[in-house]
């Protein structure tokens, strides 16, 4: 009795100076078995099923009401420093498709077009497409680019949908930049963030000119690199033309021109002459004429390839 004296016991040492010490054991089987049944979602859970398996002796049961109360409390603060921060940008929540709370993902609208700009003025086109795009939109940036969600509203419910919204959207580039376009319910935004974002890389791969794309505007495109296969075989084919700054430059140049030899020959401030025995000189390093159509196309598939893999 002496020895006791003026110390105090931890739980387990107060269990264990119990006679009964085969409760212990018996203890910890009931907490296994309670740690089956536990969600693993609410602390109030665990504590009650920690005192169900206290029942039946008081001892356990203070130590399980005295303990639980800190336990509930140091999971609570789990939860919420796990829980994720929605508030400062949900545009790159969705964007990434990250995990929301069942009371975000109600208040999102049923539809979204999902816009990935890239702007040749940020500072001074992304307020601009903001305000274009209405009070409701989400934006964030994503490898500098402007991600836009913007609310698609209901039928009959206002004239800014569809081509409208996109075509408002497309007047703030100011004719020096590129916009992707992708129509996604809000199960599947971030399905439709991937595809205007790879949208984006082939027009801006493609050297189109500027405006507003969707997948429609690139499908063979879209459907040869993405096999990263065609892809890599492609990218080979045109690789030896970066050793010939003039070619390569002729080349962009004849591409960019939607392949007018005159609109490229200006370009360039050079004769026409000039431009046919750069395009031979092309098809020797190659192995495609620029000049027919199937090789044209190829070359202008290859130069994308090479471009995404940069």
């Amino acid at each position: 009795m002496t020895e006791t004296i003026g110390r105090s016991c931890s739980p387990v040492e107060a269990l264990r100076s119990a006679p009964e010490e085969d409760r212990v054991a018996d203890f910890r089987a009931k907490l296994r078995a309670a740690g089956q049944e536990w969600t693993g979602n609410e602390p109030d859970e665990l504590v009650e099923l920690l005192t169900k398996a206290a029942a039946g002796d008081p001892r356990l049961a203070a130590i399980v009401q005295a303990g639980g109360t800190l336990l509930q409390d140091f999971l609570d603060r789990c939860q919420q420093k796990s829980a994720p921060d929605v508030s400062r940008d949900l545009a790159g929540h969705l964007a990434d498709g990250r995990p929301l709370p069942a009371d975000v993902l109600e208040g999102l609208t049923p539809r979204y077009l999902i816009a990935v700009a890239r702007l040749a003025d940020p500072g001074r086109e992304a307020p601009a497409l903001r305000a274009a795009a209405g009070e409701d939109t989400l934006m964030t940036h994503r490898d500098g680019n402007v991600v836009l969600f913007v609310p698609v509203p209901g039928p009959g419910t206002g004239p800014c949908t569809g081509d409208r919204l996109v075509a408002r959207l497309a007047q703030c580039l100011d004719g020096r930049g590129w916009l992707a376009t992708a129509e996604r319910d809000r199960a599947r935004l971030v399905d439709g963030f991937d595809e205007a974002s790879y949208v984006l890389r082939l027009v801006v791969a493609g050297l189109r000119p500027s405006g507003a794309y969707t997948i429609s505007d690139v499908l063979v495109e879209y459907a040869v690199t993405l096999n990263e296969r065609v892809r890599t075989d492609l990218a080979a084919v045109i690789r030896p033309l970066r050793a010939h700054k003039v070619l390569w430059e002729t080349l962009t140049a004849y591409v960019d021109s939607d392949y007018s030899k005159n609109k490229a020959a200006r370009s360039l401030f050079i004769h026409r002459s000039t431009l046919d025995y750069r395009l031979r000189r092309i098809g020797d390093v190659t192995g495609c004429d620029p000049t027919s159509g199937r090789g044209a196309q190829t070359l202008t598939a290859a130069m994308i390839a090479e471009a995404l893999q940069r």
